[in-house]
């Protein structure tokens, strides 16, 4: 009934209700021939005693399961400070632009030659920049994933045994529905068919409390979902990054070396030049995919910290809470 009792106590009913229960105002009405045959009678428990555990069910969930699944969210609002992208996307864009503002056809002209060579200078400082900021935010990726699966793996684990709980109570709820209903039906006195109103009333409230619960396990969902895909676009970048930017890098580094050198002591090779802009060409995509998914990574941020900040008003609910 409560969380001291063991947990297989909190075996799921034979007929769950559905999803579309916790939208509606009350929970499905009972059909009233069903409530009134006397089999069924007979295995009724009274409202009053339905209501008693459901109370005391909401109270425990109150009291320890909604605070412990309100711990984990706070861990990962604190994590999401290893999300720092501030160095690698200003070191993107200078790269972006210095590749952009190489000319090869300044190499080929005395006059331009100093022009030249100071861009292949901003690329290689740009190159650098980069590489010093790749470098911690790929140790930060690796280290501190680990630690965040194992929190999304206690908020999945802290969110489904309170959506359990709340499958039990909208068990026990429908259960009181079905009491009320056949004592409905009963002659009553008017002391008695106000005690009735009441349990009614206190059911609605309770099932707003739950509503109120299942509208949190929800939320923690979506923060599990989000936080999985904020994770696996944080994977792609250090892919495109390790893979794909940084040996780009390399090539153009490399290509530029003989058009410098022909620059200023010999003549220039068409292949060299060829291979050059091949190379550029190939840090330039690259460059242009990990711009976008740095931005694919700043939405998912901003829409995981809406997320989390709507998880928090949930737990502060006043059903949750």
């Amino acid at each position: 009934m409560t969380d001291f009792m063991p947990e297989s106590a909190w075996a799921e009913p034979a007929a769950s209700p559905s999803a579309d229960f916790w939208e509606s105002s009350r929970p499905a009405p009972i059909q009233e021939d069903r409530a009134s045959r006397p089999s069924m009678r007979a295995q009724r428990r009274p409202a009053a005693a339905i209501g008693t555990d459901v109370h005391e069910l909401l109270e425990s969930m109150a009291r320890k399961r909604v605070p412990r699944l309100d711990a984990v969210r706070q861990r990962l609002q604190k994590s999401r400070t290893s999300l720092d992208l501030s160095g690698i996307a200003p070191a993107v864009q200078q790269l972006q632009a210095a590749t952009t503002a190489l000319d090869f056809l300044a190499s080929r002209g005395d006059a331009q030659v100093p022009l030249f060579v100071q861009q292949g200078e901003a690329i290689a400082a740009a190159v650098g920049a980069l590489a010093e900021a790749v470098a911690p935010f790929l140790e930060r990726h690796a280290s501190q994933g680990a630690i965040s699966r194992l929190m999304w793996i206690d908020l999945v684990i802290e969110s489904g045994s309170l959506h359990k709980r709340v499958r039990q109570g909208a068990h026990w709820l429908a259960e009181m529905d079905q009491d009320l209903v056949a004592r409905r039906k009963q002659p009553n006195t008017p002391v008695t068919t106000r005690a009735i109103d009441a349990l009614a009333r206190r059911a609605h409230a309770m099932h707003e409390r739950l509503q109120a619960v299942h509208r949190l396990c929800r939320q923690a969902r979506r923060v599990h979902a989000l936080s999985e895909q904020l994770a696996a676009d944080q994977s792609a970048l250090c892919t495109i990054l390790h893979s794909r930017v940084q040996p780009a890098c390399g090539n153009l580094q490399q290509a530029l070396e003989p058009l410098l050198l022909a620059a200023v002591h010999r003549v220039l090779v068409p292949t060299e030049l060829i291979a050059a802009i091949d190379s550029r060409h190939e840090l330039e995509v690259a460059l242009t995919q990990a711009a976008a998914q740095i931005e694919r990574l700043r939405e998912g941020d901003r829409e995981l910290d809406a997320q989390l900040a709507a998880m928090e008003e949930k737990t502060r609910a006043p059903g949750a809470a």
